[in-house]
């Protein structure tokens, strides 16, 4: 029988509980992606809170893959500095953090100086996109490996691959934007050579002890996207590979059907993706992590032991509550306060719940 908090692994790191704060970006970045002190202070808040562990809003790779102005970039090791003050404020409150590294794709803002790229060439949100070139995906791949050890030198527990959201490496993964006629593109074995590509260079630079997980799809929940059966069959090759952890999400946020951040009713029983986590858990060995429409410590506990899912994740409801692990251990069995409507994603008035402050 799981419990939300008794000690355990997951994906290779040692966690007081199995809640996982999910990567949220809080566009609070300075001097052109560097960690400052506004940064460091909410991820000290986070830990003071009871989670378990921390995954790190999504660091650029390089100096062309953000989507927000104000999103750190992990592309140099002046990061390396501002990330082992993070680390530290975290330690210091017995939480472990995972770093996780992306590169926006065709979602890219060329108001932030960025050129978006693609799989392939496209029309995306009012730009051209110019489909990568074999040198720029390989370039691309060594950057995933070279800022996952830049993350490892810092002293975090493990990185994460983000592989969801039609970011690029989701893009390659599916073929609502991936229309290659190369060996990226076509079957789900091609358009996951990417993908395959970045952890295998992750896992030469940071070696075989050290954490590494991805968040990946279920699927695009789109017409002409990644389907169910291929992104379990994805996950079943990296788990061949060694992968440690496998946080299972959905949707590449082109209509409001695809938008990984749904609107949670009042009665739901069950997470978004729960029960793709669910089957993705009983066919890896790998760590499953599920992620999306959790809001109580009991139903958490329901899916925990409904199958091989060892640890949720939460986004929106530690914007609202950071401290709201604390409150479930201290026994308070209420259901989250947040009540999923998005606001909290205006980065323009700043970072944080803009209903209950």
């Amino acid at each position: 029988m799981k419990a939300i908090f008794e000690k355990t692994i997951v994906g290779g790191i040692s966690s007081k509980n199995r809640i996982i704060r999910s990567a949220t970006q809080e566009g609070l970045a300075v001097d052109d992606g560097r960690i400052g002190a506004e940064l460091i202070s909410v991820y000290k808040t986070l830990a003071e809170g009871g989670v378990g562990i921390i995954i790190t809003a999504m660091a650029g790779v390089d100096e062309n893959s953000r989507v927000f102005p104000l999103m750190v970039k992990a592309n140099d090791d002046v990061f390396i500095t501002g990330l082992r003050e993070v680390v530290s404020a975290v330690h210091d409150n017995n939480c472990k953090i995972v770093v996780q590294l992306a590169h926006n794709g065709a979602k890219a803002n060329p108001d932030n100086g960025n050129e978006p790229l693609a799989p392939s060439d496209m029309s995306f949100g009012g730009n051209n996109v110019k489909g990568m070139t074999k040198e720029e995906i390989n370039n691309l791949v060594w950057n995933f490996a070279l800022a996952a050890l830049r993350c490892k030198e810092a002293g975090a527990e493990g990185v994460q691959i983000h592989g969801a959201h039609g970011y690029l490496l989701s893009e390659f993964l599916s073929p609502f934007f991936n229309r290659r006629t190369d060996e990226y593109g076509g079957s789900i074995a091609n358009r996951a050579r990417i993908v395959f590509e970045v952890y295998d260079a992750i896992r030469s630079k940071v070696k075989d002890d050290y954490p590494v997980w991805i968040k990946i799809n279920s699927e695009d929940f789109v017409d002409g996207g990644l389907s169910f059966e291929e992104s379990l069959w994805v996950c079943r090759e990296l788990d061949k590979r060694g992968i440690n952890g496998i946080e299972v999400s959905g949707g590449i946020g082109v209509s409001s059907e695809s938008t990984p951040t749904r609107i949670v009713s009042k009665e739901n029983e069950r997470g978004t993706f729960s029960d793709y986590a669910l089957s993705i858990a009983n066919d890896v060995e790998a760590t499953v992590i599920s992620v999306g429409g959790y809001r109580t410590r009991d139903m958490i506990e329901q899916w925990l032991n409904k199958g091989k899912v060892e640890a949720i994740s939460l986004c929106r409801p530690l914007i609202c509550e950071p401290d709201l692990p604390t409150a479930w251990k201290n026994g308070d069995r209420r259901k989250a306060r947040c009540i999923s409507c998005n606001k909290c994603f205006d980065y323009g008035s700043g970072f944080g719940c803009k209903v209950f402050k």
